[in-house]
């Protein structure tokens, strides 16, 4: 019975897992920067970039992967729980130049981690021109 148990809340496990997509968001740009302290899951990771259309590629977060909010919020996980502090550090840092200098951006949008709903991205390019 316990074998049977377990097998099916790892297979149920598996089946969830299975949903989580990563997707490119391209041709965008910053439009808000989202800095809150704490730690934890409950305070959307500490740190959140908005994005803007910045171009014809352009779709936001949701269109990519329907399970992120609608808003185009994305973490970083400023707080530690999904990145290192160091590395979504530096991803914010690279974030706040392209929002200064007005600079196009693509970024990765992970829906199998979240805080508060906010779907997280580990990765972001940011272009000369």
């Amino acid at each position: 019975m316990k074998k049977s148990l377990m097998g099916l809340i790892l297979g149920l496990f598996a089946v969830t897992q299975s949903y989580a997509e990563v997707a490119y968001v391209n041709d965008a740009k910053i439009d808000q920067i989202l800095l809150s302290s704490g730690s934890g899951t409950d305070n959307y990771g500490g740190c959140m970039v908005k994005l803007k259309s910045a171009g014809p590629n352009f779709q936001t977060p949701r269109a990519l992967l329907p399970s992120c909010p609608t808003n185009n919020f994305l973490t970083f996980s400023c707080s530690g729980v999904y990145a290192t502090k160091a590395d979504a550090r530096l991803l914010l840092q690279n974030a706040q130049m392209a929002f200064a200098l007005d600079k196009k951006v693509q970024i990765k949008v992970d829906d199998s981690k979240k805080h508060n709903g906010y779907c997280f991205s580990d990765y972001l390019v940011v272009f000369k021109d």
